[in-house]
């Protein structure tokens, strides 16, 4: 009876033998793909943010990583990390700096005091303070980074003027990006009221609609 036993069981433990292995290995695979994809990401993130609203394209493209020009000065980058079944992909879009077209314009001369529409072509030194291209305004504080690193900005410091940005910006190769403009979601659900510095379009998400009553 004790061999028949024996036997029953080492049976039982055989069959099960591939299955226990493959519930060991899950969580290290899941983990891999997640580091592949958080190394991907960090990549497309870092680039995107470093050539938002450029004149032109800046900086190496990093290692893994493909750019395609789409339309209106807008590209695409894709990176990759990984091999095999841990390959990991992540995708994002940025757009250079586009000027206004004559059409866009309310000229009123060089007469430096620019205009309500803020694509004043003959004073170009009035913008929107987007920080894509224009020049700061004076209805906030601080002044429009000239460039995003892809750091998010600490809890700490939300917006990274209370000293992030003094000391991480040629590190990080530019200042830190808001937690309110991580996400287009988080963008248009913030407040311009709030906000520390002009961050109107950003990443060409369009016009906040709350920022002309802000």
């Amino acid at each position: 009876m004790n061999v028949v036993s024996t036997m029953v069981g080492l049976s039982i433990m055989g069959a099960a033998a591939p299955s226990m292995m493959t519930m060991s290995l899950a969580p290290f695979e899941a983990q891999k793909r997640a580091t592949n994809f958080g190394i991907a990401e960090s990549s497309a993130v870092a680039y995107s943010a470093q050539n938002e609203g450029k004149p032109q394209l800046v900086g190496d493209v990093p290692d893994g990583c493909e750019i395609t020009e789409l339309a209106d000065r807008a590209y695409e980058i894709e990176c990759t990390e990984g091999q095999g079944q841990f390959i990991k992909t992540a995708k994002r879009s940025f757009r250079l700096y586009v000027p206004p077209s004559s059409s866009q314009c309310d000229n009123d001369g060089n007469n430096g005091n620019g205009n309500s529409g803020g694509n004043d072509c003959s004073n170009p030194g009035n913008g929107n303070g987007n920080g894509n291209g224009n020049n700061v305004t004076s209805r906030y504080e601080f002044e429009t980074p000239e460039r995003w690193s892809g750091t998010q900005c600490p809890n700490t410091d939300r917006w990274g003027v209370y000293g992030y940005n003094e000391d991480n910006y040629d590190r990080e190769g530019g200042a830190c990006i808001p937690q309110d403009m991580w996400a287009s979601v988080w963008y248009f659900a913030s407040d311009p009221e709030d906000w520390l510095y002009d961050v109107n379009n950003f990443q060409s998400w369009g016009q906040h609609p709350l920022y002309d009553d802000a």
